[in-house]
């Protein structure tokens, strides 16, 4: 049973790495998301030399809606505000004189906003949500229902959207090449959608490297079309991940818990025997000082008794001011429920 530990602000130190490695961390996660080079060589030199052995994952981008990184300026909304969302190329050309307006641009093409039949937006793990109240060609017209903060970088999830095919923009190219210079044991393929993805992922991987066979790629698995065609990206994986911080939003709390464990009777089914890791919102109360509440534990232990293979921890061990604390638990959590699952 392995446990994965996102590396962040609060369990970068050299410290912290031990700690976490000594409560049960088998591997260590770096978010590409937030790619910071001089941060992640000295986690990776730090970790190898407290266990040379360290597993290593590098989780790429992949297809992410995000707000376009060149957003003019940071600004609040607030429940009934109306927004516009619009594609990165036409915020390019819009010189917006009236501040009123709260235009928020998407790192997606005007194409995509045109073709599919968008209803809703949400950003920040579904915390913040606009229901989407007219279209043109252009522009979404959009109502706020929370407040929040509009920055660039800010994680957005399109519910039903279709973005295209998700073969390796120049950012995971980049990345991707850092990892492998860097001997990351393996990659993980956000918002894995087909088998021609895993493979045009393993074939990149293979032409930049010799004998690449020994990284591994684990498919992570955040929306619909990603659950509809988890049986092709399984047998070009080496593990699957149900992302859980994405699926939540994009296909609804009620459908993203049904799905989560209709996918797992189905992988157990097909005697699936590669890792299957449940990812995100584990231990979350835990990232305020908790010990865990009994639907977490619950959970745990019901996952462990459903087949999978491990645990992804996200915020808990990134951002969270108690890692280490997190980590022991899930290790002591694992150990007493692994008993029932023999």
């Amino acid at each position: 049973m392995k446990i994965i530990a996102t590396i962040g602000p609060n369990s970068s130190n050299k410290k912290i790495l031990a700690e976490l490695i000594n409560n049960g961390v088998d591997i260590f996660r770096l978010n590409f998301s937030h790619f910071y080079e001089s941060e992640f060589l000295k986690i990776l030199n730090d970790s190898r030399s407290i266990k040379k052995d360290i597993i290593i994952m590098a989780d790429l981008c992949g297809k992410k809606v995000r707000v376009y990184e060149d957003l003019k300026s940071v600004f609040k909304v607030y429940p009934g505000d109306i927004v516009y969302f619009c594609s990165y190329d036409v915020y390019s050309l819009i010189v917006n004189t009236n501040e009123k307006i709260k235009i928020i641009p998407l790192n997606i093409k005007s194409e995509i906003i045109e073709k599919n039949d968008i209803k809703k937006i949400s950003m920040k793990d579904g915390t913040m949500n606009f229901n989407i109240i007219d279209k043109d060609k252009v522009f979404l017209k959009a109502e706020a229902n929370d407040s929040g903060v509009i920055r660039g970088g800010k994680g957005c999830n399109i519910p039903g959207a279709y973005l295209g095919e998700n073969l390796l923009n120049n950012k995971d190219k980049q990345n991707l090449k850092w990892a492998i210079n860097n001997n990351i044991n393996i990659i993980g393929q956000s918002y894995a959608e087909s088998a021609s993805e895993v493979l045009y992922l393993r074939e990149y991987i293979k032409r930049y490297k010799e004998n690449s066979g020994d990284i591994k790629i684990f498919s992570k698995i955040e929306t619909m079309v990603g659950l509809n065609n988890y049986k092709e990206i399984m047998n070009c994986s080496d593990g699957i991940v149900i992302a859980r911080g994405d699926l939540v939003p994009e296909c609804g709390i009620e459908i993203s818990v049904e799905e989560e464990f209709e996918l797992l009777m189905k992988l157990r089914n097909d005697k699936y025997d590669k890792e299957i890791i449940i990812a995100t919102h584990i231990l979350d109360s835990m990232k305020n000082g908790l010990n865990g509440t009994i639907s977490e534990i619950e959970s745990i232990y019901t996952f462990i008794n459903s087949g999978v293979t491990g645990f992804l921890l996200a915020g808990e061990t990134s951002v969270s001011k108690y890692p280490v604390k997190t980590a022991k638990l899930l290790n002591d959590l694992i150990k007493r429920y692994k008993k029932h699952n023999c």
